[in-house]
């Protein structure tokens, strides 16, 4: 229960991160002096050590919750060490090394050498999937090169500077910049420039297409800067790989998929609702009601056994339709953006219903360990689930879609 709150929790920054970039504001005097203080301070910083209190609350219509959650963050310039360890992720620099692991890519660890010195570009280049979403405001202050650029990948404007809550009794400034559908405001220590808080609201009805959905987001960022400047003990940095095998890349990690049954074989179809290449929202519970089968592949563009799987995929795919077979298949993306994957469709020449999983809400669901995984359903129940790729995999997709329509009721 734990795990899934955890994946649910990282889900919804997702959601807002990655959904939305940083625009100019305009109702509030310019903040660039302000700003250069900030970023200064965080320059000058050696050692720094931080526990990140994370409070979020998400309303839709009449429902809301509440989640909660801290997120620890060091970083030693001098040692070029880095420890970050949020809900379902740890990672570590150890000097030399990047090490990072996830429980749910579990029995393997990523372990690639480090540059010297170390900034948030190159780890997000290494952990795709350890975006903004999963990092602290101060992981980019401290490290990248343009905090604003990399908190709102690439879409920053100029933020403008507010007065102090008229209710915080240490009267600090804040910087307020507008997000596409809502804003994000900085707390700043007048004595120190460090960021203190960051709160982000956001009204996401906007990101669903559904006119009657209202829902929004509150999520609030408070630091507590446990040291500065002071010698970090080299336990912080410290990372088991007892029973864990090394992978050069994330690829390599995503893709090496466990040999054993799938937990979700045999078990009900979890919900999927995604929206295709197009913008259109799809329920395969609804939607597909009249498939006797469906098919499901997680995939991604920079998987090189994703790639080397989808002639094949299309193969079956194009024989389900060619015969009128009562077959619903889709392909899953995992992470990437519409542009990249209609580019990458035209390229390859494949017609394959393309689904968007931009914030792996549909992965978790489906216990994506490793990539390319091919999920068939059918009678509502997950009947095969195929993790990574072997040439010859379509006939065997072939023949067990067919063993299926055999079996299902007429």
């Amino acid at each position: 229960m734990k795990s899934q709150r955890s994946a649910a929790w990282m889900s919804v920054l997702g959601l807002v991160f990655l959904s939305l970039g940083w625009q100019a504001a305009t109702a509030e005097p310019p903040g660039e002096q302000l700003i250069d203080q900030v970023v200064k301070a965080y320059q000058d910083i050696q050692q720094y050590d931080a526990t990140v209190h994370v409070a979020i609350r998400q309303t839709q219509g009449r429902w809301s919750s509440t989640q909660e959650g801290d997120l620890f963050f060091a970083v030693d310039r001098p040692g070029n060490r880095l420890l970050l360890d949020v809900p379902d992720q740890f990672l570590v620099v150890d000097g030399k090394t990047l090490l990072y692991k996830s429980p749910r890519l579990p029995g393997k660890h990523l372990q690639i050498d480090a540059p010297s010195p170390l900034t948030s570009e190159w780890i997000a280049e290494q952990v795709p999937n350890l975006t903004f979403p999963s990092v602290p405001t101060d992981f980019a202050f401290l490290l990248s090169r343009d905090p604003l650029a990399f908190l709102s990948q690439g879409a920053a404007g100029t933020p403008a500077t507010l007065q102090p809550d008229p209710q915080d009794p240490k009267a600090r400034p804040r910087i307020r910049s507008a997000l596409q559908t809502g804003t994000v405001t900085l707390t700043i220590d007048p004595a120190t420039h460090l960021i203190d808080k960051a709160v982000v609201e956001v009204d996401a009805s906007a990101l669903d297409p559904r006119a009657d959905s209202t829902m929004s987001f509150s999520i609030t960022f408070d630091i507590l800067v446990n040291s500065v400047d002071k010698p970090i003990e080299d336990a912080r940095f410290a990372f088991d790989t007892t029973n864990s095998i090394a992978s050069p890349s994330m690829q390599h990690m995503m893709a090496s998929g466990a040999n054993a049954p799938h937990p979700l074989t045999n078990q009900p179809t979890p919900q999927l609702n995604l929206p295709d290449i197009d913008g259109n929202d799809h329920d395969i519970a609804t939607d597909d009601a009249d498939a006797q089968v469906i098919v499901l592949d997680f995939w991604a563009t920079w998987c090189g056994p994703c790639v080397a799987a989808l002639p094949e995929l299309q193969e079956v795919y194009d024989w389900a339709k060619d015969n009128g077979k009562p077959v619903a298949f889709y392909a899953v993306n995992q992470g990437e953006t519409v542009d990249e994957v209609k580019q990458f469709w035209q390229e390859q020449n494949l017609t394959i219903p393309v689904l968007m999983d931009e914030n792996f809400a549909a992965a978790q669901a489906y216990q994506v360990n490793g990539i390319p995984q091919t999920v068939i359903i059918a009678g509502g129940k997950v009947q095969q689930v195929h993790v990574g790729y072997r040439p010859g995999i379509g006939k065997q997709l072939q023949a067990e879609i067919e063993g299926l329509l055999n079996d299902a009721p007429q």
